[in-house]
C-alpha cells in the first residue's frame, strides 16, 4: 500500500465525481427551463456515500488487504429522480430559484471537497519535506 493509496484519497475522489454529477443534473435542469414537458431531475448521493464508507453503522470499516480484493467505496452511484413535483401548463417543472440553490450549494461542498484535497497533498509533501531533513 502505497501513500496515495488511501481510503481518505478514495472517499474524497468520490465525492468530488459525484458532486460533479450533481453539477451537470442541475445545469441539465436549468437549460431546460423552456423545455416543454421537461421534468426536473435530483441527484442524492449523500445517503449512498455515507453507506460505501460505513457512515452510521457499528461495523468495523471494510479494508482491501490485497489488490485483488474488490474495491471498497469506487463505485458509489448516486440516484437520479424525476421530480414529480406539479409544473406549469406546458408541463415543464423546473423551479429556477431551487436549482440555482441547489446548484450554490453543490458548489459550495465541491469546494470543501476540493480543499480538503489540496490540504490531504500538503500534508503528504510536509512529509515528504520532513524526512529529507
Amino acid at each position: 500500500m502505497s501513500i496515495i493509496d488511501s481510503r481518505e484519497l478514495d472517499m474524497m475522489k468520490t465525492f468530488l465525481d459525484l458532486s460533479l454529477q450533481r453539477h451537470g443534473t442541475v445545469s441539465s435542469n436549468i437549460a431546460n427551463i423552456d423545455t416543454p414537458g421537461f421534468k426536473a431531475k435530483k441527484v442524492n448521493f449523500e445517503d449512498e456515500l455515507q453507506a460505501a464508507f460505513g457512515g452510521g453503522s457499528d461495523q468495523l470499516p471494510l479494508s482491501r488487504t490485497d489488490e485483488r480484493h474488490l474495491p471498497i467505496g469506487e463505485n458509489v452511484a448516486a440516484s437520479v429522480e424525476i421530480s414529480s413535483d406539479p409544473g406549469r401548463p406546458d408541463g415543464n417543472n423546473v423551479d429556477l430559484e431551487e436549482e440555482m440553490v441547489a446548484l450554490t450549494k453543490n458548489n459550495i461542498q465541491y469546494n470543501l471537497g476540493v480543499q480538503l484535497t489540496s490540504k490531504f497533498f500538503k500534508r503528504i509533501r510536509e512529509a515528504i519535506s520532513s524526512s529529507r531533513s
